[in-house]
């Protein structure tokens, strides 16, 4: 059984990585909070009702991340690099099974 905690624990390391994430509980669910330091403020908020909810965003956002790591953002993804995130993104699958 999926749970909020499997989910946080699953994503644990990605969200350390990643310092832009906070996942906080309100009286209305968890909601992942995307901060820039850029401009100083959140630019991403998005409530998980479920469990499946939080881990479909994070995971996605895990892709989008694996995705810049591929390339820095200086070229296109080759077959290569999606091959590398999609194994990498299966991974995360099997845990959330």
């Amino acid at each position: 059984m999926l749970t909020f905690e499997k989910v946080l624990s699953i994503f644990e390391q990605f969200l350390f990585e990643n310092e832009i994430y906070e996942i906080v509980q309100t009286s209305h669910g968890y909601t992942i909070l995307e901060w820039d330091s850029r401009a100083k403020e959140w630019i991403g908020v998005q409530l998980c009702s479920t469990p499946e909810e939080m881990a479909e965003i994070l995971l996605d956002d895990l892709t989008g991340y694996l995705e810049y790591k591929a390339t820095l953002g200086r070229r296109d993804l080759t077959y290569k690099d999606i091959a590398q995130v999609s194994a990498q993104r299966q991974v995360y699958l099997e845990k959330l099974k």
